[in-house]
Order: structure tokens, then sequence, then C-alpha cells
């Protein structure tokens, strides 16, 4: 009941919006922003996607939500989308921000051209921007961009005008896409793979890192995340963290292969979660090699170059455990050293072999050479008159030889979610 209230409550707040008295060219309300998070830019946002719309006939729309209120997203866009345009052609991305969920509504011509990949495109495009108006724009951008590659030249086309040759092209190449390409970006991704939240780096130190895992992510097909928070809200290191994985869609394939990094400013806390491949590729020895590598610099606040550690280490790790013999307890990165200490070392034992070969000559004062051999022994000072051999006693020294049980390997556990984590972690 609560569901159908609210959802009716909502339509009716927009319809009245629609029919207030307003110009012909702002008749219609195409970015809705429920949040207010949309600065004064709001009209111009509107105008262009109007301007939008009108140059392809298809609606490209926006509903930014604070709660569905349990409707969902998909229930909540349809029914929205039909109150505002009714029936005709037009796509609405919907963004609820307390479920932290998305949904792409497509209708006539939109949902003939605009494919499952396309609809990752502009949740992406949207989810990149720094601000709400950057993310209203790069939604826009991404949105006219597809629909000149699919409808052409840009002039207005109806779902009466899309050529049967067109629609059954686009089918044909949904269809041929490699899963490697699919694979890209999950179908559910809500989140990019840094998420700044404490505000521990800079714009410019963000891009840069972000452009590094998603490069490292995509070749390696295994996400490689960072995430900073302010608190852990009440729940463990371990628990936040791999809910933050689970349920902000990363992870790649079936599987869900991944590493997170989580970072907490409450109580300094971090945690490594991995899943899939991630918990073979990082085994709970390697996670403490990497940890030592860069949990220092986190201490000391050198976060830029501690993520960025981390990053090359998954890297390195992931690399490793293609070859089919992941780092861990009997196998862990050879320390490569620097050739500077050759010299260094050379010279150091020599100077120490020279001195206590000094020492042990400035002792031998009493010795002098002799002319042959007999002049050392003394007449009469050695004479044997009886030999034997007899047993005294018997001493014998055990020592205990320990076996190492301890195979490696990464130990797991079950999230709130049900799936499959490794990880390991502690305070900084």
């Amino acid at each position: 009941m609560r569901k159908r209230v609210f959802t009716i409550m909502l339509t009716v707040l927009l319809t009245l919006t629609m029919v207030l008295p307003v110009t012909a060219e702002e008749n219609k309300l195409y970015i809705i922003d429920q949040l207010g998070v949309v600065s004064g830019q709001l009209t111009e946002l509107n105008q262009e996607a109007s301007d939008l719309s009108d140059t392809y006939g298809v609606n490209v729309t926006l509903l930014l939500l604070k709660t569905t209120d349990g409707a969902g997203t998909p229930d909540i866009s349809e029914r929205i989308y039909q109150a505002s345009f009714g029936e005709s052609d037009g796509m609405m991305l919907v963004f609820s921000q307390d479920e932290n969920e998305w949904f792409i509504y497509k209708t006539g011509t939109a949902a003939e051209v605009i494919t499952e990949e396309d609809d990752n495109a502009l949740w992406e495009a949207f989810a990149s921007g720094e601000y709400y108006d950057d993310c209203v724009n790069a939604y826009l951008d991404k949105a006219q961009e597809q629909l000149t590659e699919k409808l052409g030249s840009g002039e207005a086309t109806t779902t009466e005008a899309v050529t049967e040759e067109a629609v059954q092209e686009t089918t044909t190449q949904a269809e041929v896409a490699t899963e490697e390409t699919a694979q890209v970006i999950p179908d559910n991704r809500l989140l990019p793979r840094l998420t700044d939240e404490a505000d521990l780096l800079s714009d410019s130190e963000e891009t840069d890192l972000l452009a590094k895992l998603d490069e490292i992510s995509d070749r390696q097909k295994c996400d490689v995340v960072v995430a900073t928070v302010n608190s852990l809200e009440g729940k463990t290191a371990m628990e936040y963290a791999d809910d933050f994985y689970d349920y902000n869609g990363y992870g790649y394939g079936e599987e869900r292969d991944g590493i997170i990094l989580l970072i907490s400013m409450e109580d300094r806390d971090w945690w490594m979660s991995t899943c899939g491949y991630g918990i073979t590729a990082f085994t709970d020895a390697g996670q403490k090699y990497m940890s030592d590598k860069f949990i220092p610099m986190v201490s000391d606040g050198e976060y830029a170059d501690a993520f960025t550690k981390y990053a090359d280490l998954c890297d390195e790790f992931l690399t490793q455990a293609k070859t089919g013999e992941p780092y861990d307890k009997s196998n862990m990165p050879k320390e490569s050293l620097n050739i500077i200490w050759l010299p260094i070392d050379l010279a150091v034992g020599l100077f120490a072999a020279f001195i206590v070969a000094s020492l042990k000559k400035s002792k031998l004062k009493t010795v002098r050479r002799k002319a042959a051999a007999q002049d050392y022994v003394v007449d009469g000072s050695f004479r044997v008159t009886k030999n034997y051999d007899r047993f005294i006693t018997k001493n014998v020294t055990t020592r205990t030889i320990h076996r190492d049980d301890d195979s490696g390997g990464s130990s797991t556990h079950t999230s709130s979610s049900g799936s499959s984590h490794g990880g390991s972690g502690g305070k900084f």
C-alpha cells in the first residue's frame, strides 16, 4: 500500500508540474531533480535535453530520486515516463540515492536501437562526473553520441521511420559482441573503480589513479578497486569492504573476479577483500607481503603513492598467478638487489679481511723460520711405550625438526550477500 501511495503522489506531482502555465518550449520537464542536487544549470540542462529530443525524435530524460520507497527503479521509471510523455519514443535514466540503484527505461525507437551495452555506457558516463551537473551533461553527451551512431544524421525519427534493416543490423551487432567486450564493465556496475569519499586525493591524483586501475582491471580481466570512506557505519572493516564490493556491482565475469582496498578514516582501519579469481591470485601470504609495502605509506599520509603501489602490486600478482603458481608462502617475489651495493659489499669484505689478517700477523713475534724440518724435533721428547683404546662414555645430541603443515593459500568467509571472499586487514 505504501509503495502504491508513494508512486501515485510522485506521478501527481510531476503531472501538476507539467501543466503549469509555461511557454511552449518549456512544457516538458526532461531533467527531474527530486534530490535538489543540480545547481542553477537545471534550466539550461533541461533545454539541452529538449533540443536533443526534438532533433532525434527520441525523448532523452533523467529522474533523480532520494528513494523509490520500495517500488524499485524499473517500476518508477515506467510510471513516471508514461505520466510525462505517454507512449512517445524515448528513454529515462532513473537513479535512487538511498537504494544506490539505477535503471534505464526505454520505449519505441529507443528500445529498438539502444542495447544493454549502451545502457551501461550511459550509466558509466553519468557516474563519471564529479558533480551532478557534470553527471547530467555527460549523460546527455553520451546519449547524443549513441543516437547519432544509431540513427544517422540526427533528423527527427519515429518508430515507423526506423528501417527493418537498421534494426536487424543493430541486433546482430549486439549478438556478436564478444564475451571479453561484454565483461569490460559488468552489467550492474554502480560505482567507478576509485571512490574517494574521504577526499584523500587531489583531483589530478584521482584522475591518474582511476586511469591506472581501469587499465590494469581491463587488461587483467580482474577488478582492482580502491575505496576510501569516513566511517564504517557500525560494521567491521571486513563486513564493510565485502558489502561495498558486492552491492556496488564490482567483479569480472560470472565469478566476479576482483580485489578491493578499503580505507576508513574514522578509526584508521584498512581491509583488502578478494573475490572469485582474486582469492586465488591474492593468497593470505601474498596479501601480507603487499600490505607491508603500501600500508606504511598510508600511515604517513602518502595516499597517492600508497594506492599506486597497491595497484602495481595487484598487477604483478595477477600476472604471476596466470603462470599457474600464485605468489604464496613458498613462492614470494624476489627482492632485487641494487647494483650499487655490489662494490660496497666487496670493499667492506676486503677491509674486514685485511684487519683480521693484520691482527693475527702482529701476534707472531717469537716465531723464527728453521733451515730444515729436523730442526723442529727435540731428541727424546716423545716415546710410545704402550698403546690401547678404552671406551669411556657416549654423548647423543638430538633436535626436533618441525614440519610446516601450513601449505599457504587463501582463507575465505561468506559475506552478507552470500558471496565467498578472502581478505585481510588491520589498523594504520
